[in-house]
């Protein structure tokens, strides 16, 4: 009888993490389609143990996410051109929230928004302003660039898998 009992109540525990998630997708799905978005293009990157390469001719005012995973852990890089036209860096998640799977961020135009806390960043801070609910930069301090190809280490992406433990996992 308790092992009934215990089969039951993963079950229930199983079907209510469900429903949850199914619920957060729609309202997520939902207040998404009333804001003012811009479509970004899913990119890919040539990871390999240099870290992530990224073409510069393929970077725009709207944004292109780099995904990969460093050390087991899911990162995401994103690349967008400023109104000034030069390139911005960020890591796809929040300095102050990044403890929360919704602590990441999605182009509005020309403000980032992070999913948590709702703060608007503008994207020619992109890269350039550290500390507060931003995007976490890489400055060009933290990537080379050779030939019109900028390269993250892996080193770099390693050293930050830290700030994206809990990411995107709902």
């Amino acid at each position: 009888m308790k092992v009934e009992a215990s089969i039951m109540s993963k079950r229930i525990t199983k079907f209510i993490k469900g429903a949850v998630a199914a619920v957060m997708v729609i309202v997520m799905v939902g207040c998404s389609s009333e804001a003012e978005s811009v479509e970004t293009q899913e990119s890919t990157s040539d990871i390999a143990e240099t870290g992530i390469e990224i073409h510069i001719e393929d970077i725009s005012t709207n944004a292109s996410y780099y995904d990969t995973t460093v050390d087991g852990t899911n990162v995401e890089i994103f690349a967008v051109l400023a109104s000034d036209g030069t390139v911005r860096l960020a890591m796809n998640t929040c300095q102050v929230c990044n403890g929360s799977p919704y602590a990441y961020f999605v182009q509005e135009g020309d403000y980032f928004v992070c999913q948590n806390c709702g703060s608007k960043f503008s994207t020619d801070n992109i890269g350039v302003v550290s500390g507060g609910c931003n995007p976490v930069p890489i400055t060009s301090d933290d990537y080379s660039e050779e030939e019109s190809v900028i390269t993250i280490s892996s080193e770099f992406l390693s050293d930050n898998t830290y700030r994206f433990a809990n990411w995107k996992n709902f």
